[in-house]
């Protein structure tokens, strides 16, 4: 169990001034020696439930350029989403909240450390459960905090039936988790293998704490909405709010700083595979097209460490190729199965080894659903 080091004199007052300490903790669902152990796993962020990842830090927060901060979450069974910090001279800008009260909080205490500006506020780049549920930490912190999102960011949050994302899918984990500490519980019980038996035990404490957080998340929505690209100046700084059209959702925004040559992507730009369920592979292409042609040097992607300009273009070439392999298969006559069968090795070559960089999010664990999903939204148009 990691130690937890005491608070500054600046936290204690930021949370007495609302709530105390110990209620804090409660509202994030739990206790303080579990702040760096708890992560959440969906099919959005899945990988093996034994896979070898980080035990320490949840984020590394690395410099990208003047007051411009990645914080780059670690490789953890129960996945947190990147954040870009971008220090004004009235304040900070956060985007995205991650996927629990805890690990924007601990996020938070990184920032600290770095500025005393208080966080104004947060941009949600889309509606998924990693990227903003977390919201509810910076807002306990500050009353005026503005959350900005798309319009249709926030039409997902509070959709029915959106996809892996919003108010909604709270429930749904809520019902789902469960059944995952169960499955943890059966396979420890089914290992005979000492280093597999401890990574299970590991998986199965975070996800138990992850339920107990669950159970009393409550993330505020985006209280301001844009519908098209806007440009805002703050505090010093030029901000750039870019919609560009469809891609890993239909509500994606990239935050661009220009004097920096900087872009934040969210999920829609990555530095493992891409998650398809929610996507658009078609317009995804054409919409990282339309980014590329703006002046940047460094991207802070929605997962995966800082990249530069470079790796757009092979991100979206694996789209592009994707989509092209799908099609040509059925015209071949190919079904669906066929194309699982064959797809992944032809792409191997040009993608595996860029794609299969960390221990999640890797080319064999995720080729197989992308090539479902292009098929199904390219091919059946569903």
């Amino acid at each position: 169990m990691m130690t937890v080091r005491r608070m500054t004199t600046q936290e204690e007052a930021l949370m007495s001034s609302s709530l105390t300490r110990r209620e804090f903790l409660a509202r994030a669902g739990m206790a303080v020696a579990g702040i760096q152990t708890l992560e959440h796993l969906d099919p959005c962020c899945a990988f093996a439930a034994d896979a070898r990842t980080a035990d320490k830090e949840l984020f590394e927060l690395k410099p990208v350029a003047d007051g411009i901060y990645a914080a780059i979450a670690a490789p953890r069974y129960k996945v947190n989403s990147n954040a870009a910090v971008i220090v004004t001279n009235d304040g900070v800008i956060v985007v995205d909240s991650h996927s629990k009260p805890s690990a924007a909080y601990a996020l938070y205490r990184e920032i600290q450390a770095i500025t005393r500006q208080p966080i104004k506020k947060i941009i949600n780049t889309h509606f998924h459960w990693d990227h903003w549920q977390g919201n509810q930490v910076y807002a306990e912190a500050n009353p005026a905090l503005e959350i900005l999102s798309s319009q249709r960011t926030l039409e997902n949050m509070t959709a029915p039936d959106a996809g892996v994302g919003g108010l909604a899918y709270i429930e749904k984990q809520l019902a789902s988790v469960p059944k995952e500490i169960e499955k943890l519980k059966d396979d420890i019980v089914r290992t005979s293998d000492a280093g597999q038996k401890n990574r299970l035990e590991s998986n199965l404490r975070q996800t138990e704490a992850y339920l107990e957080e669950l159970k009393h998340i409550k993330p505020p929505l985006p209280n301001r909405t844009v519908a098209n690209t806007v440009t805002l100046n703050e505090g010093g700084r030029e901000i750039q709010i870019l919609l560009l059209g469809r891609g890993h959702t239909d509500g994606d925004i990239f935050i661009h700083l220009p004097k920096e040559k900087v872009v934040v992507t969210g999920d829609a730009l990555i530095d493992w595979m891409p998650f398809m369920n929610d996507g658009y592979p078609e317009e995804w292409v054409q919409t990282l097209d339309a980014l590329e042609k703006f002046d940047f040097t460094h991207i802070i992607p929605g997962h995966g460490d800082v990249a530069s300009k470079a790796h757009l273009a092979f991100f979206r070439g694996y789209l592009a190729d994707l989509v092209a392999a799908v099609k040509s298969a059925h015209a071949d006559g190919a079904g669906l199965d066929e194309m699982k069968k064959e797809i992944p090795d032809l792409l191997a070559a040009k993608y595996e080894r860029g794609m299969s960089k960390y221990p999640l999010g890797q080319y064999r664990d995720r080729v197989g659903l992308n090539i479902e999903m292009a098929y199904r939204k390219v091919i059946r148009k569903s």
